[in-house]
Order: C-alpha cells, then sequence, then structure tokens
C-alpha cells in the first residue's frame, strides 16, 4: 500500500509542480491572443464579427490564470470550505506514510483513511481538473470546442469537490452511517 500511496502522492507532486507552469503559459497566451483579437477586429474580415466579447472573455482570463491560486481559493469559498491554495513552486516534499491501522473500525474509517492517504493526489489533480475546466469553455466561448458551457461548469464543479476530497468523504461517510 505504501508503494501506491507514494506513487499517487509523486504524481500529484508533478502535477503541482506543473500546474503554476501551465497557468503562466496560458495567461501569457491569452494575452497575447486577446490583443490579436482586438488588433483583428479592425480589419474588414474581422473573424470575430458576431462574436466582439471574444478579446474581452480572452483579457479576463488571462487575469484569471495570472492569479489562479486566488481564484481557486475564492471557489472554494464559495464551496463552503477554507481551503487556501497555493499554486507557488515547491521546493521539498515527502509522501504520506502509511501507519497504523489504515482499516480502521468500521467500513466508513477505511473509506476516510484512504481518502487521507491519497488527499496528495486529490487536490493538485482537481486543480488541474479546474484549470482545464476554465480553458476548455474559453474554447467553448471562443468557438473552437463542441463542447456546452454546462459541461465546462460542471467539470469545474468536481474539480472544486476534488481540492475538498476530505470535507466531502466525512460528509458522505456521516450521511451513510446514520
Amino acid at each position: 500500500m505504501q508503494g501506491l500511496v507514494n506513487f499517487a502522492s509523486y504524481i500529484g507532486y508533478c502535477i503541482a509542480v506543473l500546474l503554476p507552469t501551465f497557468c503562466y503559459l496560458a495567461a501569457s497566451g491569452l494575452f497575447l491572443f486577446g490583443a490579436w483579437a482586438f488588433w483583428v477586429q479592425a480589419q474588414p474580415d474581422n473573424p470575430y464579427r458576431h462574436r466582439p466579447w471574444v478579446p474581452f472573455v480572452s483579457l479576463v482570463l488571462c487575469g484569471v490564470f495570472a492569479s489562479f491560486d486566488k481564484f481557486l481559493t475564492m471557489a472554494n469559498g464559495t464551496a463552503g470550505t477554507n481551503l487556501n491554495v497555493s499554486i507557488a513552486a515547491l521546493t521539498s516534499y515527502t509522501p504520506p506514510q502509511v501507519g497504523g491501522n489504515v482499516l480502521g473500525n468500521t467500513p466508513g474509517d477505511a473509506i476516510v483513511n484512504v481518502v487521507d492517504l491519497f488527499q496528495s493526489f486529490f487536490q493538485p489533480f482537481g486543480a488541474f481538473a479546474c484549470f482545464w475546466a476554465v480553458l476548455a469553455w474559453w474554447s467553448t466561448v471562443n468557438g473552437r470546442s463542441n463542447r456546452s458551457q454546462t459541461s465546462c461548469l460542471v467539470q469545474f464543479i468536481f474539480g472544486v469537490m476534488l481540492m475538498n476530497i476530505e470535507t466531502i468523504t466525512n460528509f458522505l461517510v456521516q450521511e451513510f452511517t446514520a
């Protein structure tokens, strides 16, 4: 079990290291795209004639990706938790240790213990899911994706739920064991 926990933790660590890079690359790309879209709107062959909001949305999402940790913290506050998100570069990491009785005394204890062990994977993966949901929403608004805006919202909500997996697990265990 310790090997699986270490593997999942290191994958979560890699995601946590790559997420700031992807956020800043997306912010830079959206800024350049927004500037290009404003320039293109002045041209006679404007591809965004029927979607004049595309450059504005791109610049707003540029700011979202530049301060993505604050955006995720606000989303967690809206979800009712006080989880503060930090996507700064990590310098040291140790995976959680499996110790004692992982199974606990009841099946609910076992579920909570396993979720606690894999929380270092679930939280970065949830933040990454939120990143891709916002990027997919931009491509939907831009007209480059065939997804619906509702599916992007559902993906974002599930990403926030993954970041708060311990709170949700404790709630579900209490609901189903009562």
